[in-house]
């Protein structure tokens, strides 16, 4: 968009760099906007267009792909352009202005976070202004005695199977030998319309495994996090200084959060020495409003999985 949208002035502005700027809901915490400072530009985030105005996903670009580490979901999605291109939102490398914009900001600033947690295995995760910090600790004796019903990731809710409040006490959610966590993405409306994009992805981490960065345990409501209820029993936080999506937890199932796997500072995006991805399929596929990207997706996760 070349031009400013009218409803601007009723989100919330982040400027996370001197030339870009973010915009999204003080309420729920979707984005809806970026702005290019260096071209003008406006961008939307298409998790909030509804079917009619969407439009068909004819190529994909991965934008700064290189500074994952991993390939992060772009891993997911093969046969398409992946060059490793500059992102739009950026001025163009080698101008003026792309040196203003500096590295991650958040970056620069010093992680005040309790000794017990550090040398040890352990994962920060923090959004992008920092006002929301925490510590994601490996899995121990603890985290099997947390419980959730059966997740859509695994299970699809419409399958029919008989025990999806998961009776039989599985803890689908440590892999590996109980040494990770599982990890995946999500397409369902409610994910979609508080993050604003068409893909969420999620890490399910036992309460008992996350903590506040002064090593206390993890309180809703630190530091810049707001929390928004997304339906009855069910809720969201997010950053409401920068608008990153923190968590999801329901009434049903107090002991297992799911975290934003963005969030987490692993080695690489993925953070694969503590998440095992799960391939089988997208959550909520059928709920996604671009159907094409998500059926590309999960054939993507497919392809993966049979070559690693």
């Amino acid at each position: 968009m070349q031009h400013k949208p009218a409803t601007l002035e009723t989100l919330q502005e982040y400027q996370e760099s001197p030339l870009v700027s973010r915009f999204f809901c003080r309420t729920c915490g979707a984005h809806v906007f970026a702005q290019s400072k260096s071209s003008g530009r406006y961008f939307v985030a298409s998790g909030v267009l509804v079917a009619a105005d969407t439009p068909a996903v004819h190529s994909i670009q991965h934008w700064k792909a290189g500074d994952t580490g991993d390939g992060g979901l772009s891993a997911y999605l093969p046969g398409w352009p992946s060059t490793d291109i500059s992102c739009r939102l950026q001025a163009p490398s080698g101008s003026p202005e792309s040196s203003e914009t500096g590295g991650d900001a958040m970056q620069k600033r010093p992680v005040e976070s309790s000794d017990s947690l550090q040398g040890q295995n352990n994962l920060q995760a923090r959004c992008h202004c920092g006002g929301i910090d925490f510590f994601i600790t490996p899995p121990d004796a603890s985290s099997t005695q947390a419980w959730s019903q059966w997740s859509d990731l695994l299970i699809p809710f419409n399958s029919g199977y008989a025990d999806l409040d998961n009776k039989a006490d599985v803890k689908w959610f440590l892999r590996q030998g109980n040494t990770k966590y599982l990890a995946g993405t999500c397409a369902c409306a409610s994910c979609r319309l508080h993050s604003g994009f068409p893909i969420q992805v999620w890490a399910f981490i036992p309460k008992s495994n996350i903590f506040n960065a002064d090593g206390s345990s993890l309180t809703f409501g630190h530091g810049t996090m707001r929390q928004y209820k997304s339906s009855p029993g069910v809720y969201r936080e997010f950053c409401d200084h920068c608008g990153a999506t923190v968590f999801w937890h329901n009434d049903g199932r107090p002991t297992v959060i799911d975290v934003s796997a963005g969030l987490i500072r692993g080695k690489h995006a993925r953070s694969e020495e503590l998440l095992d991805w799960a391939t089988g399929r997208v959550s909520f596929a059928e709920m996604a409003v671009q159907k094409d990207l998500v059926k590309l997706l999960e054939e993507g996760l497919q392809q993966y999985a049979k070559q690693h």
